[in-house]
């Protein structure tokens, strides 16, 4: 069978890591080295003693890539969903009972790009409706 292969695939699972990163693919690189602490996680437990165990899953977790720290921006994203700046902004303006064409008007931007940019946040935060983007927003602090 493939058991014997098990312990070369955390170290598949890193090297993977370490390919999305070097592409900038920070999402892919975050999957493939969770995959890669779970298949050490489970090979640590199969260890029975507790020194060697804890050795092991030391040595094997020092040989992962590191992922590099979040920029400002990426870390804002994060924390708004995915949502450009310009997204919270419209998501803002959402809660504060604004239509399409007075958002474009205090933007200084077409309806027809405000009508895209809600179609954008609906999508990235998976709602319906104007009304939860407002709740949304309000659960962000974006209001003023």
């Amino acid at each position: 069978g493939t058991s014997g292969l098990r312990p070369l695939l955390w170290r598949c699972h890193a090297a993977r890591a370490a390919a999305h990163l070097a592409r900038d693919d920070r999402a892919a690189a975050e999957a493939a080295l969770e995959a890669a602490k779970e298949q050490i996680a489970s090979l640590a437990a199969a260890i029975p003693d507790a020194a060697r165990r804890a050795h092991f899953a030391q040595a094997a977790a020092a040989l992962l890539p590191d992922l590099p720290p979040l920029t400002t921006l990426q870390a804002r994203k994060l924390a708004y969903d995915g949502l450009t700046r310009r997204e919270r902004q419209i998501a803002a303006l959402i809660a504060q009972g604004k239509s399409n064409p007075e958002i474009a008007d205090e933007l200084v931007i077409a309806v027809r790009t405000v009508k895209s940019h809600v179609t954008n946040i609906l999508n990235k935060l998976n709602m319906s409706a104007r009304t939860q983007i407002a709740a949304w927003a309000a659960e962000k602090g974006l209001l003023p």
